[in-house]
């Protein structure tokens, strides 16, 4: 009998998902991994009746994953217990009050779900297992936090649970992380709440040993043979010395092209150097909002213009090629915030300029500023919402909203032809041809931005990724 089926609906690997299931395997448990949505994943999970279903939930998506363990307990009953983890179940412990839902995880899901399974394997009652919250025969029980992980001790992720979803099996991008937690405090984001949550429990920011993390990138570049690597630390740069030590023994015994990403301020000569040096072919970093008053003050992020120009004078210096981070519909923010937004990225020159559509999330700081203010009456983000690219209940109420869908989608077009750039606002202000400018969007993330996540992948593979995307995650919406 499989022990727990994970249930995921991200088309890339979950590191969570394949941390929980390495420590999960290495003690004798039998896990698998599923992937989609609705009915296609009731029958699969119904099929297969897992002692435990584990639903990875994201803000958003959360409302098609409730509807499935519904589904699935009225027709499996107490045969198979269903379990959610990540984000949204951790900030928002009321849902283990919805139909369906036994059991919430929250923070680091390691331990506690080798101690339910162990639990169950003895008989033994699992209602007070620490990160768990379970809802059994009536009656509630939230349990205390747990310390932190000491992330050596913890087994390298299991990238073979995949291995029937050759999408991802097969995928010649593997993704690493060095780390676990954020030093910094974006108001936007939730690593304050789970510094909060886990106060007094150990180091919130911690690195892997860089033999450890070596050795992993040694056994994924025998197995996998990948044609490059993604560190999916949230600033791969944080600590200089531990970059550049990294960096100089990456280049000596992986030597894999690989994507990282970094933070404008924390740029460096040598670090660019060091990045270029040992086979860096792109980074990532936020810019969020070209105001820098309102990304200061609002958005917590204090990072200047001037920072993030030389960030990407020294990036061009050394032909790293870069994407930004942007978000519009911003709490307070206005018509003309976006195109400071749109202007800042058309003066650096990113090979790609990615614009999302800001989604209030629970338990940030910015959520509780823009409950505050008025700006926002309850924090609820739909599954309508949860791609981050097309609406929100911000740009809903903003008389200019519609207007700030347009430059994001257009922005890109002004990257890329900048003769034309008066005439292009001048139509995405004035002519509300909203579906044109989508699927404008689309093409342009296809064109200059997703073939570069594919690297040294074939223009015929790279085709058929992108095709399978579109086809799978027009399912989620």
């Amino acid at each position: 009998m499989l022990d727990i089926l994970f249930v995921q609906n991200y088309y890339e690997q979950m590191l969570g998902i394949m941390h929980i299931s390495s420590i999960l395997k290495k003690n004798g448990y039998k896990t698998d991994v599923v992937m989609g949505s609705g009915s296609d994943i009731l029958r699969k999970v119904v099929k297969t009746r897992p002692r435990v279903a584990g639903f990875y939930c994201t803000t958003g998506f959360h409302h098609k994953n409730l509807l499935v363990a519904s589904r699935l307990k009225r027709i499996l009953k107490d045969d198979t217990l269903t379990l959610f983890g990540g984000p949204h179940p951790t900030f928002v412990p009321g849902m283990i009050g919805s139909d369906g839902v036994d059991m919430l995880c929250q923070g680091e899901g390691e331990y506690a779900v080798l101690d339910l399974l162990k639990a169950l394997d003895e008989k033994r009652d699992y209602t007070k297992i620490k990160n768990l919250i379970v809802k059994k025969d009536g009656e509630l029980y939230r349990n205390e936090i747990r310390p932190l992980c000491n992330l050596e001790e913890i087994p390298f992720p299991d990238r073979e649970i995949y291995a029937k979803i050759s999408f991802i099996y097969k995928n010649k991008k593997q993704e690493v992380m060095i780390s676990r937690g954020c030093v910094f405090n974006c108001a936007y984001c939730s690593s304050q709440a789970y510094k909060e949550l886990y106060s007094g429990k150990g180091n919130y920011v911690r690195l892997r040993p860089i033999p450890n993390v070596i050795e992993e990138l040694e056994i994924i570049k025998t197995q996998y043979k990948p044609t490059s690597i993604f560190f999916h630390d949230d600033v791969f740069i944080f600590k200089k010395d531990y970059c550049l030590n990294l960096l100089e023994v990456y280049k000596k015994k992986i030597g894999i092209p690989f994507a990282c990403l970094i933070r404008a301020d924390l740029m460096t000569e040598d670090l660019a150097m060091a990045l270029k040096d040992s086979g860096c072919y792109f980074v990532y970093f936020g810019i969020e909002s070209g105001n820098e008053g309102l990304r200061s003050r609002v958005l917590q992020r204090n990072i200047r213009d001037s920072q993030i120009l030389d960030c990407a004078r020294i990036l061009h210096k050394h032909r790293l090629i870069f994407s930004t981070f942007n978000m519009v519909g911003l709490p307070e923010e206005s018509l003309a915030d976006t195109w400071s937004t749109v202007d800042l990225n058309i003066k650096i020159k990113p090979g790609y300029a990615w614009f999302s559509v800001y989604q209030p999330l629970p338990k940030t700081r910015l959520s509780q500023y823009a409950l505050d203010e008025g700006i926002l009456e309850k924090i609820d983000v739909g599954i309508s919402d949860a791609t981050f690219h097309e609406r929100s209940a911000l740009i809903n109420k903003n008389p200019e909203g519609r207007k700030m869908l347009r430059l994001k989608n257009t922005a890109n077009l002004m990257l890329r032809l900048p003769f034309a750039r008066p005439v292009i606002k001048n139509i995405a202000l004035k002519v509300p041809i909203d579906p044109v400018y989508n699927l404008l969007d689309k093409f342009l993330y296809l064109i200059f931005y997703y073939f570069r996540l594919t690297y040294k992948l074939n223009f015929l593979g790279q085709a058929k990724s992108a095709l399978f995307l579109l086809v799978h995650l027009r399912k989620l919406k």
